[in-house]
């Protein structure tokens, strides 16, 4: 499998790609020197915030015939000027009529029309999620959308949190149903740990073990310390007038809540994670494109790493025109803690207060489901048990919002949370729109961002289309055990932006080759990167003809995905195409 990269751990791609440049014309450099020059040459792009604002009147219906004239924006209560803005759909369809743009601004933003594809991304929490009892619901909800709703141009992609169901985006109904059938069977079934003694929400241990992490102790008066204190002293028939026992209550509480926090967070980030590849991979997709996340939420408490996370998340989402959608897996079902019964309050005012605490809970982890639908024009869809209604509500309404970009003020890469605030002139209108984000922790380097770019590619759920790529290979027996297979990779630069500096057109282009076995593990693979200085008419002879390189692998007889990605640095605009090949 192609290595991933998790949070805290640094993956070099070195090792398992053999990295070499060619400048033309031809003449072989060192990985050193080229990787030096390409990034003094090439760079990043400034940063730009997206925001989308949904606008409604007194009635709720959408508002759709503001200008960029009508809107402030300020950052910090800074004010700032807007520099591109777009009313957009993402409905099935989308009529010329309905298109509005504001005239003299830089550049447009993706506006969806009929003639494009629709990406529906479906998304399934197989690790934060409280009971696997929700998994045949989903199961059904997708089963029964496909079948009835999914459109003649829809392309659907499955994939879970775990990551143990990657389906890529397909628009074959019958493969589709194929693919969900057998769903059930990959996604994991175990629930995280929780406290029996005593049965913690997981909003309650993080208030306890973020108390004292605070101040460095608990206050015993917090009644959701109190609460827990409670049913240790029962369920472990200790005496609450005895100070040893209560120093065992205590220490014992500390120990629950930690225990359970730790495995909280650590199955947050890894989902979070999930989604943060997705979307990255999802800008190189020319679509309107819809993600629909089913689950029964999480916590990302304000000041926690999941909120710094889900504010990415929701960057990325906007950065990728991608709209989120959440279902709230619980629906109307009501949970009533076990320890209500098992511990046998004493008084009905302690058996009322565990039920509001788990009501709490509830409360928090919907919030982060909200939040990432609110924030980026989205669905919350909750308190109904009917999940096909909701999934069916998301893919065929017609939501209408604005899009609108600033440039972002020069931060400190420190990771703080600047505040957005957003007014419009017309009085009596309701605005939804994303309430802040945080800036960078670190710099991203032009090395860092087109490795994570490629890797991301190459686990894409389908193949990215900014860029046109075609691929064929020959090959021949080397010895008793390997092949020399010689694939031909060919890219169209037309509507690739070079760079226009000392009368030459420049970009730096690096092209992938990897192999993959019929279970999606990794083989070899080769890297080619082509540094372009041409004069014009160099450079229109390369506009006709387009890129064609060569690389070679060597592989055992047997049967492989090859997957070829190729970047542009300009821009950083991708493209890959994936091929099923059999040896000899």
């Amino acid at each position: 499998m192609w290595p991933t990269l998790s949070p805290g751990r640094n993956i070099v791609l070195v090792p398992l790609l053999l990295l070499f440049s060619v400048s033309l014309p031809a003449q072989n450099k060192t990985v050193k020197k080229e990787t030096a020059k390409s990034q003094a040459t090439f760079k990043v792009p400034v940063n730009v915030v997206v925001v989308n604002v949904s606008v409604s009147d007194k009635e709720g219906n959408p508002v759709t015939d503001l200008k960029a004239s009508d809107f402030k924006l300020f950052d910090d209560g800074k004010p700032q000027a807007i520099q591109t803005f777009a009313l957009e759909s993402y409905g099935p369809e989308i009529a010329e009529g309905e298109r509005t743009w504001e005239p003299g601004l830089l550049r447009s933003v993706n506006v969806p029309s009929s003639t494009r594809p629709r990406m529906i991304s479906i998304v399934i929490d197989d690790l934060t999620t409280r009971s696997p009892d929700h998994y045949p619901r989903i199961i059904k909800a997708v089963t029964d959308f496909i079948e009835k709703d999914l459109g003649p141009s829809d392309q659907v992609a499955i994939l879970s949190a775990s990551g143990r169901v990657r389906c890529p985006f397909l628009d074959d109904k019958h493969r589709l149903l194929e693919e969900i059938g057998a769903v059930l069977g990959k996604l994991n079934l175990s629930a995280a740990s929780r406290s029996e003694c005593p049965e913690l929400t997981d909003l309650q241990a993080w208030r306890i073990v973020d108390s004292r992490m605070r101040s460095s102790s608990v206050n015993d008066q917090d009644i959701w310390f109190q609460a827990a204190m409670l049913e240790v002293m029962t369920c472990l028939n200790l005496n609450p007038n005895e100070e040893s026992h209560a120093e065992v209550a205590r220490n014992h509480v500390l120990s629950a809540a930690s225990r359970q926090t730790q495995e909280s967070e650590y199955r947050t980030r890894a989902l979070l994670d999930t989604l943060r590849k997705h979307l990255r991979a999802l800008r190189h997709f020319e679509a309107a494109k819809v993600l629909v996340f089913f689950s029964d939420g999480f916590l990302s408490q304000g000041g926690s790493s999941t909120s710094y996370q889900l504010q990415e998340i929701v960057d990325l989402a906007l950065r990728s025109g991608v709209v989120l959608n959440s279902v709230d897996i619980r629906g109307l079902d009501s949970y009533m803690p076990p320890a209500a019964d098992r511990f046998a309050f004493q008084t009905l005012e302690a058996a009322s207060y565990k039920l509001l605490l788990y009501q709490d809970d509830a409360s928090a982890q919907d919030d982060p489901l909200a939040q990432l639908a609110n924030e980026t024009g989205g669905l919350f869809f909750r308190n109904n048990n009917d999940l096909y209604q909701g999934l069916h509500d998301i893919a065929k309404r017609q939501l209408f919002y604005y899009v609108l970009t600033y440039a972002m003020p020069r931060h400190k890469a420190d990771g703080r949370y600047h505040r957005i605030n957003l007014e419009v002139s017309r009085s009596g209108l309701e605005l939804s729109y994303r309430k802040g984000y945080y800036a960078p922790k670190e710099e991203m380097t032009f090395e860092k961002r087109k490795k994570e770019d490629i890797l991301e590619a190459l686990q894409a759920p389908g193949n990215l289309n900014e860029i046109p790529v075609s691929l064929a290979y020959n090959y021949y027996q080397e010895d008793d055990f390997r092949y020399g297979v010689s694939f031909l990779t060919h890219v169209s630069i037309r509507g690739l932006q070079f760079l226009d500096e000392d009368a030459r057109r420049k970009n730096l282009i690096s092209m992938v080759v990897v192999a993959f076995d019929e279970n999606d593990r990794y083989i070899d693979g080769v890297e080619k990167s082509i540094e372009f200085r041409l004069l014009e008419a160099s450079y229109a002879g390369l506009l006709n003809r387009g890129l064609t390189s060569r690389v070679e692998l060597k592989l055992p007889f047997g049967r492989y995905k090859i997957k070829a990605v190729v970047r542009e640095s300009a821009q950083g605009k991708m493209g890959s195409i994936t091929k099923a090949i059999e040896i000899p």
